[in-house]
């Protein structure tokens, strides 16, 4: 006879409680906000007995009258309420993982037949044919039944389906029966025991543990619901703190909290716990002693087993009383009569046990066992020797549970690890688990956990979190050195260690177990993830913004294929997305959010996870938020004017540039302008040039025209240069781009008309913050009117001054950026998205006949003879904000920038506006490949070498020590260094060779003549250690800042 009495179905062990003892405590909550909430036995049967009453008056409860009810929560007292109710109706349960993807949730949905999922803590996202119920609605109702069977349907044994994780796919699901509980109930053991439930309800665990509980009128400690890994563990230390008896945790997750509590408290310990469960994981002797130290007077239950093992109900456990001493190895034991235990090879086939005792654990049960008929057997692959579900040779059912182990008796058996984690390395086996272990146990000053991954190209790489007052910067090479020095000296088996990689914390999952399919992902693609930690993590708190941000954080990774963006507050305009798959992000923050945002909103510039989560809680909350919601491609096609045509006009003919009568150049005044307007004046020596400047009047247009050409075209100072001493062809035009025919007189647009045969748009508003609808007026409408100038009176050649961040950053692009147009807009930025707009604009009016060359520049550097630059543009405002505050993130970059200088830039424009085969090849790029282009790093190395001190850093590293410095919070420094990120491309210049074929100067002669220029112009600080001595003839120069770059 079972001395702790007679097993019944949970509803019965609620009813016999709530009528007899109905104020004893069945839940202490501690989910709001960490105010601890009680709920007695009779207070748990109200709700449950109110929210059934409530799922039966639904309209159409009995038309379908469904077997099960889906259930979407957290660990949370709503979870019990629910599955109670559900329980009282005779129906089962299924309890989604949180992570699930739609697509999960809509196939078990079919699967079986769910028509409705009761939420309440958190809500899910849209689920295809199924009613989403918030089972708060649910009043408790003032008239409840007293607690009886009376009120219940008939109970069914099995009350739930359990579910896998669903790490590979949807999730697996199957009949779970209450009896599998019996040996969770014989484990506990001690009547009114108080447990916690720390792990989601997806997790079988979690189940098991209530219903033990509640079958020895025990209470369950629910701690606050967060997706923050140290409030979870800081709220639990609180419960511990309360008087908790009992509580089950993964290895891993009881090391966090007890790290956590001696970060607090040098000697934290529990002397009033009881009973703590581990298991789930492989329990390392370290984590175990580390436990006992901080529970000396409870019984440490340690337990193998698995949703799979629970079909045949094969857990094992073993118990450590508090004076037994923490053995080396652990030895569980199989209780059940009817499940033995077996071993396979790696091969599948049986072990003798009389040859070995060692091999793969394999559970099983008689050929005739009612097992054979549950679903998961029935469809069980018979030709996978190894496969979690099938048979023995004999017909009996078994489950296979790739753990490897040493038998010691029958039923007795100790956990060497993984199998996936032995690993076999010139014919010796080296335990991956065992290494970890003893890196734990003698590298622990340096690092707080690590894991071994072997990757599928059978490379080993090390993952570690490093202690916090660990040094902050070790290479790979030295911690590659310590672990090989410690097996050297520990004469461990030694095998290679390929790489190594710093992450800030490992995952875990919805059990609270590392994630290793994560950690498996980070090994397998290092390099992808050591450009993801460029990006800072999501905040994690229990707040519904930080919860959104998450959301959409693993939204945007799973769309991208990328897990090593998951939790990170990434750029979305930044990470690979292209029109199609932001569309597919908008999409599904729909149906996971409820919220609908335009994906052009999650392509401005800047945006992040963080930033969508404060627009969807303003949409949530009804707040006014008028963003613009613009589709570029359907932005073009509005704005696009068929008049705009070569139709009804004499036929182009090209001019030879001396036979040009007249140029129209916008931007004169900008950087670029400054320098164009010279090499345009040359490259058509008899026309003349009329420049459209925003002033005041054409006075104060041309003063501004040569005060500026002064100021910066150092060597048009020299009056006796005939290059420059052409000022008498010059006409300063006063206008506006984002007016209407520029803002010019009607006289004054006829006369250019007329006179003028080429047009070179170089003018824009530049500003790598500001928003479309922003810069549309000068930009956007600006160029629609450079269109009608080309096609007034007779037809003109428009060149357009473009840029290089026109061309959309396709996923995995490592293919060099072809000089063609783009018919994708997932363009990041306000002005790219404009230029993008217009390139359509002059792309449809060139299908109707229209001459026109499109020319991207990349990165405009400082001129080849005195280095003049202009200092607003983000490279340098970079730079010296990187100086400012002597740090810079390039360790390990692989970033390289494309730049030229804006004299070649200028005479390369010139030469393309006066070529007639320029027309026919009609885009151009440039910025040369091969002499262009310098690496990041190389670049702080010349700031570095020139006299400013920097030291260098990983990205990752460089913003935490940004983020704890609060005035450096909001600095700049952080979408700059995302925009350097974005401009880190390759791109193709064959069209531009073809017509300027001439090599630049070396990048680094003109990147130390701009970082000259720039301390010349008091830019930049004082140099520490001057490495150059500037001539005394040295010109002077000013600073070039975007105060002139609008036309």
């Amino acid at each position: 006879m079972d001395p702790l009495g007679p097993w019944l179905h949970p509803i019965e062990f609620l009813v016999n409680t709530a009528r007899d003892e109905p104020n004893a405590l069945l839940i202490n909550t501690y989910e709001s906000w960490r105010v601890r909430f009680d709920y007695s036995y009779l207070d748990v049967w109200k709700r449950a007995c109110s929210i059934a009453q409530g799922l039966k008056t639904l309209p159409d409860w009995n038309q379908v009258d469904p077997e099960v009810i889906g259930i979407y929560c957290e660990a949370e007292a709503n979870w019990v309420f629910c599955s109670l109710a559900v329980w009282i109706l005779g129906k089962k349960t299924l309890c989604f993982g949180l992570n699930l993807p739609p697509a999960a949730r809509k196939a078990l949905c079919e699967r079986h037949s769910i028509k409705y999922i009761l939420h309440h803590h958190t809500k899910p996202g849209r689920t295809e044919g199924a009613i989403l119920i918030d089972a708060a609605t649910f009043p408790v109702l003032s008239d409840a039944p007293a607690p009886s069977l009376e009120s219940c349907v008939q109970l069914d044994e099995f009350v739930t389906y359990a579910c896998t994780s669903g790490t590979t796919g949807v999730p697996k699901s199957f009949k779970y029966s209450h009896k599998a509980v019996t040996v969770v109930r014989a484990a506990l053991g001690i009547a009114y025991i108080e447990t916690g439930l720390c792990q989601l309800p997806s997790f079988v665990a979690t189940l098991a543990t209530f219903l033990a509980t509640l079958s020895l009128k025990g209470s369950v400690w629910i701690p606050e619901p967060t997706p923050n890994t140290v409030d979870k563990a800081k709220s639990i230390i609180k419960m511990l703190d309360d008087g908790l008896k009992n509580i089950y945790l993964t290895p891993s997750f009881m090391k966090t909290v007890i790290g956590v509590a001696l970060s607090v408290t040098s000697d934290a310990r529990w002397e009033e716990a009881k009973k703590i469960g581990l298991g789930s994981e492989l329990i390392p002797p370290s984590v175990l002693k580390m436990t006992r130290r901080a529970f000396p007077n409870a019984e440490i239950v340690s337990s193998y087993g698995s949703s799979e093992t629970g079909i045949l109900q094969a857990f094992c456990y073993t118990s450590l009383q508090p004076h037994d001493e923490v053995p080396e190895k652990l030895i569980y034991k199989l209780p059940h009569p009817q499940v033995r235990c077996l071993l396979f090879d790696e091969e599948g086939n049986a072990v003798d046990p009389g040859v070995s005792k060692s091999g793969i654990l394999v559970f099983a049960v008689h050929k005739d066992h009612p097992v054979k008929n549950h679903f998961n057997f029935v469809t069980a692959n018979t030709n996978d020797k190894i496969a979690s579900f099938g048979f023995l040779d004999d017909g009996s059912p078994r489950v296979c549970t790739m753990d490897w182990v040493e038998m010691v008796s029958e039923k007795t058996f100790t956990v060497v690890g993984r199998f996936d984690q032995k690993i076999k390395v010139n014919g010796v086996y080296v335990d991956l688990n065992a290494i970890e272990e003893l890196v734990y146990e003698h590298l622990g000053k340096q690092f707080k956990d690590c894991v071994f991954i072997q990757t599928s190209e059978k490379k080993v790489v090390m993952l570690y979190v490093r202690q916090k007052d660990a040094p902050l910067q070790q290479s790979s090479a030295l911690v590659i050195q310590w672990v090989e020095d410690l097996l050297t000296v520990k004469n461990m088996s030694k095998f290679p260690i390929h790489n190594c990689f710093e992450v800030q914390e490992f995952p875990f999952n919805d059990s609270g177990k590392r994630d290793l399919k994560k950690l498996k992902h980070i090994a397998e693609n290092v390099d992808q993830y050591s450009h993801a930690v460029e990006y800072p993590l999501v905040p994690r708190d229990d707040s519904i913004q930080s919860r959104i941000a998450l959301k959409i954080s693993q939204l945007g990774s799973e769309i991208l294929d990328n897990p090593a963006l998951d939790g990170r507050d990434y750029y979305i305009a930044g990470v690979g997305f292209d029109s199609l798959s932001v569309t597919r992000l908008a999409l599904a923050i729909k149906d996971e959010i409820h919220v609908e945002i335009s994906p052009m909103i999650l392509f401005s510039n800047g945006m992040t996870p963080s930033d969508i989560s404060h627009i969807a809680l303003d949409i949530i909350h009804n707040k006014p938020f008028l963003p613009p919601t613009v589709d570029l491609a359907q932005e073009a096609a509005k704005l696009d004017d068929a008049s705009v045509t070569a139709d009804g006009l004499d036929p182009f003919i090209f001019r030879e540039p001396r036979d040009v009568r007249g140029v129209v150049v916008t931007g004169a005044t900008g950087f670029l302008g400054t320098f164009l307007k010279f090499n345009v004046a040359n490259r058509f020596p008899n026309a003349t040039i009329y420049c459209v400047i925003r002033a005041d009047d054409e006075q104060h247009a041309h003063r501004r025209n040569f005060e500026k050409s002064s100021m910066f075209v150092i060597a048009s100072r020299n009056n006796g240069n005939p290059w420059y001493d052409i000022e008498d062809r010059f006409v300063s035009i006063c206008g506006d781009l984002s007016l209407d025919k520029w803002g010019l007189t009607d006289e004054r647009w006829s006369d250019i008309c007329e006179k003028s045969d080429v047009i070179i748009h170089c003018g824009a508003e530049v500003h790598w913050m500001f928003d479309y609808e922003r810069l549309k007026g000068p930009n956007v409408l600006g160029t629609a009117t450079a269109l009608r100038l080309a096609t007034t009176h007779h037809l003109k050649a428009l060149h357009y001054i473009s840029t290089i961040g026109t061309v959309p950053m396709a996923k995995n692009a490592d293919e060099p950026l072809v000089e063609k147009i783009h018919s994708t807009w997932n363009i990041p930025g306000g002005y790219a998205q404009t230029k993008w707009v217009a390139e359509q604009l002059i792309n449809k009016a060139r299908s109707r006949g229209v001459p026109a060359t499109i020319i991207r520049p990349a990165i405009i550097a400082g001129d080849s003879t005195f280095g003049v630059c202009n200092a607003d543009d983000y490279l340098w405002r970079y730079v010296k904000t990187c100086i400012h505050i002597g740090i810079a993130p390039v360790h390990g970059s692989p970033i390289t920038i494309a730049m030229d200088p804006v004299d070649r830039v200028a005479a390369i424009i010139a030469e393309i506006a006066g070529s007639e085969k320029a027309l026919s090849k009609f885009v151009f790029h440039v910025s040369d490949p091969e002499h262009s282009v310098i690496g990041e790093k190389r670049l702080f190395d010349m700031v570095n070498a020139y006299g400013w001190p920097i030291l260098f850093e990983s990205r990752e590293q460089f913003r935490n020590l940004l983020s704890a410095e609060p005035l450096l919070k909001t600095s700049v420094v952080f979408p700059l260094m995302h925009l350097m990120m974005s401009m880190a491309i390759k791109i193709d210049n064959t069209n531009t060779k073809s017509i300027y074929p001439a090599a630049p100067p070396p990048v680094e002669l003109i990147v130390g003549k701009c970082l000259l220029n720039l301390h010349r112009c008091h830019y930049f600080p004082e140099p520490k250690h001057p490495a150059v001595e500037l001539e005394d003839e040295y010109p002077e120069v000013s600073i070039f800042t975007r105060t002139g770059r609008t036309a």
